[in-house]
């Protein structure tokens, strides 16, 4: 039997080897691999050690185990990356730099046509609209367009915004929502180039951020960066790990753009 201060060491020798015959293709996916017993013998471990480690590679995504069939190679699974979204208030603040927005536009008004789809509401509804150019020691970084439904921010007009970001106002009074994103790289108008500081025809990196709550959609936002000004670092995990094992992941990345 394993001493337990050997335990962790040898399950890590377990996954190792098992991870190994998997990667060089020696077990390939839909293979069955031996059984806990035969591993025991083969490794010189504890069956209670070969069982911890052989459930921590089905957690990670490597193995599917069967009741009463045994334990098989898993097949390849989709990843996700996972990153945290940084205020830029906060980003700016934490690279030394000194941070002001400059608001180019502020406005309750009504929702065209296009809009109000977006949002799931009546088209004679209003929505918050809001631009802003962010700065970074006084050069522009990032340029905001934002909308808002105004039944979730309803001091949404009176926010300094040279002061305090749409983003970190929302993350108070609405910190549990669902959202997509969508980045791509496009070559911006001759305005919002012009904001931005760059020369026409630099890549423009474009991320479109709708969120949403229970109760509906609760902001769409677009923000536009120099591509050179641009950097998306995240952590990758199988959509197969378990939902604790997702939780101690979240918000362990960042995001920076």
């Amino acid at each position: 039997m394993d001493k337990p201060a050997h335990s962790a060491g040898l399950r890590s020798q377990i996954i190792s080897h098992v991870v190994g015959r998997i990667i060089s293709g020696e077990w390939k996916p839909g293979d069955r691999i031996p059984s806990e017993h035969a591993l025991t013998v083969m490794l010189g471990v504890s069956r209670m050690t070969v069982h911890h480690a052989l459930r921590d590679l089905a957690g990670r995504g490597f193995l599917v185990r069967r009741a009463g069939s045994g334990t098989f190679v898993a097949e390849p699974s989709a990843y996700v990356t996972e990153y945290r979204h940084l205020d830029i208030i906060d980003e700016v603040t934490k690279r030394g730099g000194l941070y002001r927005g400059e608001v180019l536009r502020r406005e309750l008004r009504r929702a065209s046509t296009v809009e109000a789809a977006a949002f799931e509401i009546d088209n004679q509804a209003s929505l918050f609209h809001a631009m802003i150019l962010h700065y970074e020691n006084d050069a522009p970084i990032e340029l905001e367009d934002r909308l808002i439904a105004p039944r979730f921010l309803p001091d949404a007009m009176a926010i300094d915004l040279t002061r305090q970001t749409m983003f970190s106002r929302l993350m108070l009074v609405r910190p549990h929502r669902e959202g997509s994103e969508a980045l791509r790289a496009i070559t911006g108008s001759p305005g919002e180039v012009e904001l931005l500081g760059v020369d026409t025809g630099t890549p423009l990196l474009e991320v479109v951020r709708r969120t949403w709550s229970p109760e509906g959609v609760v902001t769409i936002a677009r923000m536009l960066r120099a591509g050179n000004g641009a950097h998306l670092a995240g952590r990758i995990r199988s959509l197969s790990a378990p939902p604790d094992e997702l939780e101690t992941r979240k918000g362990t990345a960042t995001r920076r753009w």
